[in-house]
């Protein structure tokens, strides 16, 4: 296993290296505990071609799913999979991990905001050696409330899926690629997949437009307004195949990172992200928007990013 440090992770490490070394400890296991207890890794990419391992490598360095699901908790995944063209939709594998490690954890019960149908298990081999876990995975996208959006600036109010208040711990799993309209989905937009089809009409709409993608600002600030409505604890990026035009459907051109990683600050999750793209995402609006409302940090610079290669 190879692994790669942000500069300022290495410096710190690397002066208690002779130190691990002396009592006998795996130095890259000893640095990364290091980081976890300091509060100082913000985001954990994982590349390697096994999906599954990748997404437990990543929560782990972040100090593992216990930190964010205590036992007994009601967790709500919220996935991007309706479509069905690759890199349109959040690998199986992913999921599965995540079900796997929450179920590690204690959780009580998991739900999923979006439908997981047969033909979305049936992408991965995995599936079959968890049919018990997918089989016990509620729905939680029927049932919605109207919520007042707090300093929303375009969207004042939202019907938003009643499982969305109710979870103890909110996971966000969205897929780095392109869309047509905002430029880029990721863990901002991914929050559409938890509100009504009204409320996603009004995105759309609201402004008096008549086209899907008239009024890109709007939707951009209704996107960053909805995620006032709920912090997730915990984000998980699917950036394995890269839908680089097309989206949010597909087909289009496609490119293969083989990257998950997995943080807390989905501003910075999302800039992260929009790099894969090649995209500065600070030029994506609903990630500036979402800045501006303190949601999360724009400047990946002051983070600390591990990436580590399986």
């Amino acid at each position: 296993m190879s692994e790669s440090i942000t500069r300022r992770s290495f410096i710190k490490g690397s002066t208690v290296l002779g130190a691990s070394s002396i009592l006998g400890g795996s130095v890259v296991g000893w640095m990364q505990k290091l980081a976890f207890a300091e509060g100082k890794v913000d985001i954990a990419a994982v590349n390697g071609a096994d999906y599954f391992k990748n997404t437990i490598k990543a929560v782990e360095i972040l100090g593992g799913m216990g930190r964010f699901v205590l036992k007994q908790a009601k967790v709500g995944l919220l996935i991007n999979s309706p479509w069905d063209h690759p890199g349109s939709y959040v690998r199986p594998e992913i999921t599965l991990a995540v079900i796997q490690m929450c179920r590690d954890a204690g959780a009580k019960e998991i739900g999923a905001f979006k439908s997981l149908g047969a033909s979305y298990w049936r992408r991965s081999a995995l599936s079959e050696k968890f049919r018990d876990e997918i089989r016990n995975i509620r729905s939680l996208g029927g049932g919605y409330t109207e919520v007042s959006v707090l300093r929303g600036r375009s969207l004042k109010k939202a019907e938003v899926a009643k499982g969305l208040l109710e979870c103890d711990v909110l996971i966000n799993i969205p897929i780095a690629k392109d869309h047509t309209g905002v430029r880029f989905t990721g863990t901002m937009k991914n929050m559409m997949g938890a509100t009504s089809s009204s409320t996603n009409g009004f995105f759309h709409s609201g402004s008096g437009a008549r086209g899907y993608y008239d009024d890109v600002e709007f939707l951009s600030q209704c996107i960053a307004d909805v995620n006032l409505v709920r912090k997730p604890e915990l984000c998980i990026f699917d950036g394995t195949e890269v839908l680089m035009t097309n989206g949010p459907q597909g087909p289009g051109k496609l490119i293969k990172p083989q990257k998950v990683f997995a943080g807390v600050d989905r501003v910075a999750m999302d800039m992260y992200g929009a790099g894969l793209l090649g995209l500065k995402g600070e030029e994506i609006r609903t990630t500036r928007m979402a800045h501006e409302h303190g949601l999360g940090e724009i400047r990946l610079a002051r983070l600390r990013i591990q990436e580590v290669t399986l």
